[in-house]
């Protein structure tokens, strides 16, 4: 952590800036109106925003240097900030023609599925908006070389690792709270089974087992990756890690915690048990990147560790995944004359081993906020028209449809964005939608925040 606050230290320091088009700072006021119920009364329909999006870089006789930080507040409720630093790193410049160092937080493309998707496999995201993650680079230190135009290999290697950053959460008289529209709010009541055949309803509460920073970020990590890049246009690469999840694991103690309270029937204190988890990751892609068009494959094997936890504790299977996908997109001349591209994209989960939930409470009870992905099975189309441009202005639409298939359901997201210079305005909708029950074992990310369709508007200016 402390290698961490220095490095960012050192990057923010002034003189070490000149004036580029790389250096800006984005400030972005935006209200959204959700248009569904309000899930607990500590959440809104409104909130008015204000985020801001700082990007430095720029070069010495020695290094180079970038940083860059996203933060964003509601002007209704306090407890709505969020500050995450997606890039932070010094990278030594002139070493070896053929050989590259970089220092700190750096994003990479380690899988192009992994972040079509926003899977979290590989990097880990600023998840305060599900529908709109960023992408934030691993921590540490990066070794690239380059043998030649058409080989070249990376390691990684690092002592620490920050996971996601999600939504804001209290806890108060045993009950979680949150003002965050994509928080979801534990039931507050149970059905046990247990030696009982005779299931019985009770009142759940909640207790967490905090733990410390160290036991957060302290986990080291090493990952290595080649690509090749054939003459044609065409490439492959083949990427390993064995790693912290990005996700942090959650083990749920509730097996010797029923008592019967005082006029209450069966009452419940659940015990939450956040733990960090490692797995081994390993991803092959293939694909090829042309003027009018760009495609890829992509096969993912995600192996993770044994959590450790006792086995009557209630956590989300860790079994190992084969993650699957392909992707295509390519330019087209649209029929009202103005440029735009199309793609295509599907992804789907396979599982490769089953294990035990373990836990007093049926499997089919066990909540999608405890899975590790926030799709199973997935198609996408996307379409981007650039409807105006000029020099200095510049009118685009895009609309985005995936269908989940166990959901048997999809997210429709339209924006239209208008630039005047340094100005951009921006208005658009997204509306989710789902067949299945939010308590369903094929529940997901668009079943469970159905009520969260959405208009927004907003404006943002760079300095």
């Amino acid at each position: 952590m402390r290698f961490f606050i220095v490095l960012i230290l050192l990057i923010m320091s002034g003189p070490l800036f000149a004036k580029s088009a790389a250096n800006y700072l984005d400030l972005d006021l935006r209200q959204n109106r959700y248009f569904g119920a309000v899930p607990n009364p500590n959440q809104e329909s409104n909130y008015t925003l204000i985020a801001t999006d700082l990007n430095l870089e720029t070069e010495t006789s020695g290094f180079t240097y970038k940083f860059n930080s996203r933060a964003q507040g509601d002007f209704k409720n306090r407890d709505e900030f969020y500050f995450g630093v997606p890039e932070a790193y010094v990278m030594p410049r002139k070493i070896a023609p053929w050989f590259n160092l970089t220092i700190g937080r750096a994003k990479r493309t380690w899988s192009k599925m992994d972040e079509e998707f926003n899977l979290g496999l590989w990097q880990p995201q600023l998840r305060w908006d599900y529908l709109a993650p960023v992408q934030q680079g691993l921590t540490g230190v990066f070794f690239d070389w380059r043998l030649g135009s058409e080989l070249s290999f990376t390691f990684f290697t690092s002592p620490l690792a920050f996971p996601d950053q999600g939504p804001q959460y209290r806890l108060a008289n045993g009950r979680f709270e949150s003002s965050n529209r994509w928080f979801e709010q534990p039931h507050s009541s149970l059905q046990f089974q247990g030696n009982n055949p005779v299931t019985k309803d009770g009142p759940l509460f909640f207790e967490i087992d905090k733990p410390t920073e160290e036991d957060i970020i302290m986990h080291s990590s090493f990952g290595l990756g080649v690509r090749y890049e054939f003459l044609n246009d065409f490439w492959t690469n083949l990427n390993y890690a064995y790693k912290p999840r990005n996700q942090i694991h959650l083990g749920i103690e509730c097996s010797n915690c029923a008592r019967i309270g005082a006029g209450q029937g069966l009452e419940v204190t659940a015990v939450i048990h956040p733990k960090i988890v490692k797995h081994h990751v390993l991803t092959w892609e293939m694909g090829f990147d042309r003027t009018d068009d760009h495609g890829w494959v992509s096969a993912t094997v995600d192996v993770p560790s044994k959590s450790g936890f006792p086995d009557p504790w209630l956590e989300a299977p860790l079994d190992p995944m084969l993650v699957a996908g392909l992707g295509y997109s390519h330019y087209v001349f649209s029929v009202i004359g103005k440029p735009s591209w199309l793609g295509y994209s599907y992804m789907r989960v396979f599982s490769m081993g089953k294990s035990a939930t373990g836990g007093i409470v049926a499997d089919d009870q066990v909540k999608s906020s405890l899975d590790r992905y926030p799709f199973k099975d997935l198609a996408s189309v996307d379409w981007r028209i650039v409807l105006s441009q000029t020099k200095s202005n510049g009118l685009s639409l895009r609309s985005r449809y995936s269908y989940s298939i166990p959901e048997k359901g999809g997210w429709l997201s339209t924006s239209v964005e208008f630039a005047q210079g340094d100005v951009t305005w921006l208005l658009g909708a997204d509306v989710l939608g789902a067949d299945v029950d939010s308590n369903s074992d094929r529940a997901g990310l668009f079943s469970t925040y159905r009520a969260n369709d959405r208009f927004f508007g907003g404006v943002s200016y760079v300095f």
